[in-house]
Parts: C-alpha cells; sequence; structure tokens
C-alpha cells in the first residue's frame, strides 16, 4: 500500500508527489499522458513562482520578460513595467516534463499512460482504479485538471458552475526567433512584451505572448458570457495577421476549459484532497493558475506527511484551513476585480483609461495581478487612490 497517490502528473501532481517523497512518504503518480506531452496553454509564468521551487528552472524557461502591454476595447494602449521585476515564459511539455522528473528523482514512482477511472473510499484507506489494475494507498491527492475524475468520484463536484469556468481556443504558432521579437516588441521600453486585447471577446480577453521560436495566440471567456468563441477568435486572429503582417499558421489549435476560482466549496472528502486545476484554484483575472497549482500541491503534501505521521486521515481537514489562509483569499479578491472588469466592454475602458493616466494606479494594479504583496492590502490601496483622485469615474466603474 502507498502513503499517497497523486492523480495528474502536471504542475501540482508532480510538486505534490517530490515534496511527499522528500518527507519520506512512498508515493506514486498516474498520469494518462506520457511526459514529455503536449500541453497548449499561454505559459505566462509569474515571478513568485521561482520563489517557492528550490531548484532550478532554467532549462524550461523560454523567455524573460519584463513588460505587459494592455489593449482598451477601443484600442488604448497601456504599457506595464515594475523595474527588476520579471516574469517568465515557459513550454507547458518541457516545464511539466522537468517537475516530473524531479518527483521521480525524489523517490515517487511515476506511471505514466495509465488512466485512472475511478476511486473507491475503503475502511483504512482508498483504491484507486486504473485501467486494467488498482492500487490502494492511505491517501489520494486529485491533480488531474478542470474534468477532474477524483472530484467525482469522492463527491466533491460534479460540475462547474458557468460564472467558474472559462472556455478558451489558443495555438502555439512557430516563428524565426527574430520575427517573434520584432512582433511583439515594445517600441517604449525596446523589450518584447505580453500582450492582452481587453474584449476582444465578451466577457475576457485575447493574448499574444512571446516565447522562444514560437507564440501563444488564444481568445478566453467565463462560459457564463456564451460568447460565440470560434467567430470571435477567426477574427481576433485575421486583426493580428493584419496589424502584424504575419501569415500564421494555425493549423494546430484547440479548445479547452480552464476553472476560475476560487472554489466555492471544501477541497477535502476524508482521505482526499483536490489541488490545482482539480481544486479551481485559479485566477478568474487572467487565467493563470501554475502558481497556485505548486502552492497547493506544496500544501498538500505537507499535509499528508503529518497524517500519515500522525495516523490521523482527519488531519486531512487541515488542508482547507491553510488554502483558505494562504491561496483562497487571493483568489476572492481577484474574483472581485474580475466581476468588475469584465462586466462590460464600458467598464475595461474605464479601467484602462484611469491605469493610463495614473502610474500609481497601474502600478498598484500589476501589483495586484501578479502577486508582489497581499491582494487584501494592495485592493484597498488602489480604492483609496482611486477613489481620492477620480471618485466618479471610480464609482461609475463600481456600480455600471
Amino acid at each position: 500500500m502507498y502513503d499517497l497517490v497523486v492523480v495528474g502528473g502536471g504542475p501540482s501532481g508532480a510538486i505534490c508527489a517530490r515534496r511527499a517523497a522528500l518527507r519520506g512518504l512512498n508515493v506514486a503518480v498516474f498520469d494518462k499522458a506520457t511526459f514529455p506531452r503536449r500541453k497548449l496553454c499561454g505559459g505566462a509564468v509569474s515571478p513568485r513562482v521561482r520563489e517557492i521551487l528550490d531548484f532550478d528552472i532554467h532549462s524550461a524557461l523560454e523567455r524573460e520578460i519584463g513588460v505587459a502591454v494592455v489593449y482598451s476595447p477601443h484600442g488604448q494602449r497601456i504599457v506595464g513595467v515594475l523595474p527588476g521585476v520579471r516574469g517568465f515564459m515557459v513550454r507547458r511539455e518541457r516545464f511539466d516534463h522537468i517537475l516530473l522528473e524531479k518527483a521521480r528523482e525524489a523517490g515517487a514512482e511515476v506511471f505514466e499512460g495509465v488512466r485512472v477511472v475511478g476511486v473507491e473510499q475503503l475502511r483504512s484507506g482508498i483504491r484507486v482504479l486504473g485501467e486494467g489494475d488498482s492500487f490502494n494507498a492511505r491517501f489520494v491527492v486529485g491533480a488531474d485538471g478542470v474534468n477532474s475524475v477524483v472530484a467525482r468520484a469522492v463527491g466533491l463536484r460534479r460540475g462547474w458552475k458557468p460564472d467558474y469556468v472559462g472556455l478558451c481556443i489558443a495555438a502555439d504558432v512557430k516563428l524565426p526567433p527574430d520575427i517573434v521579437e520584432s512582433v511583439t516588441m515594445d517600441p517604449e521600453t525596446g523589450q518584447p512584451a505580453i500582450e492582452l486585447y481587453l474584449g476582444a471577446v465578451k466577457g475576457g480577453y485575447g493574448w499574444l505572448f512571446p516565447k522562444r521560436d514560437e507564440v501563444s495566440i488564444g481568445v478566453g471567456a467565463k462560459m457564463s458570457s456564451k460568447a460565440d468563441l470560434r467567430n470571435l477568435w477567426h477574427r481576433f486572429t485575421t486583426d493580428l495577421e493584419q496589424t502584424k503582417g504575419l501569415k500564421l499558421d494555425l493549423s494546430g489549435r484547440s479548445a479547452f476549459r480552464v476553472p476560475l476560482g476560487p472554489p466555492d466549496g471544501r477541497l477535502t472528502r476524508r482521505r482526499c484532497i483536490m489541488v490545482g486545476d482539480a481544486a479551481g484554484l485559479v485566477s478568474p483575472v487572467t487565467g493563470e493558475g501554475i502558481y497556485y497549482a505548486l502552492m497547493s500541491g506544496i500544501i498538500a503534501a505537507d499535509v499528508v506527511a503529518e497524517a500519515v505521521k500522525r495516523r490521523n486521515s482527519l488531519h486531512v481537514a487541515e488542508y482547507d484551513c491553510r488554502i483558505a489562509d494562504e491561496v483562497i483569499g487571493e483568489l476572492r479578491v481577484l474574483r472581485w476585480l474580475s466581476n468588475l472588469i469584465y462586466r462590460s466592454k464600458d467598464n475595461m475602458e474605464r479601467a484602462c483609461s484611469l491605469a493610463a493616466e495614473d502610474p500609481v494606479a497601474r502600478r498598484l494594479a500589476m501589483e495586484f495581478l501578479i502577486g508582489l504583496r497581499p491582494a487584501r492590502a494592495v485592493r484597498w490601496e488602489l480604492i483609496k487612490r482611486l477613489a481620492r483622485h477620480y471618485p466618479l469615474r471610480s464609482l461609475r466603474i463600481l456600480v455600471s
């Protein structure tokens, strides 16, 4: 019997397995894919990811990024720079593979190409059902994404509310490195930038992210917006081709769902813990989830290790407490911001106009979005700044 079975070998599952193995647990990881596997994703990673990893990920980095350019629905251009703060771009197939190999090096058994189809609660453990075999464990961590089998099997979730899941269409497009730099170059700073197009889709945004020899292009919106995403994708990519002077090979495009936090219920059930996308731990503003995936995986590993040490399965409830304190509080603040910004194109335009005019508000907004300081503190600073200097315009955003 394993101490811990992790279902899903993405960032949350891999980091959980590695940390649990380093703490002396007998760990197994199961994933339906064989790594490295294709994973369509924008690939923009917050600077704080490096702070929580205790190993080098330099080989996974495609490009460092220090500039973000946001376009309002009417085309106003806002350049965001935080001196000395740099995020980075990754290819998920390489990044995820490195994390999974780190789990293997730490002593976790990794089973690739094994699809988990169910989970059964036993009197003194958990049975994980794979195609053709089963495995017993004291605890299980569900790291199996937005369509989590584990969450459904243990009764934690049967589906997502429309306002808490997004639909995206995206493609990674190969380009020569010099073309990648030229089409994403910000003339004000002389650096390649990530580009966000607010209002490119109803209730969401479009993006253009530079990697080393490819760009990530996509559009995404809440399911509740009922946006005609296919036609909006065609319009967005056509506009990009015209404005950038490119002919894009979009044959690799794909649609996928992304949960939008925060989760509205418990993330544990007896001997089971949910992490990452499977738990709904994703920013509802940007759709970024890698930082929250890693944080939740680390917390889950520590809670399970303590539960095994104490021989007390009830200790898994500690995970809900820690996640509420360290992750969900931030996601609730981001949900508040998301509801304001994505309520209408008029609100997007108002927010962009204020950010363009006020460098302090712009800095606070960037700190807010990438988590450089506690979200609640930055939110109140931002509210006070806008209320003091732009009371009527701020009020329109709040009540429109």
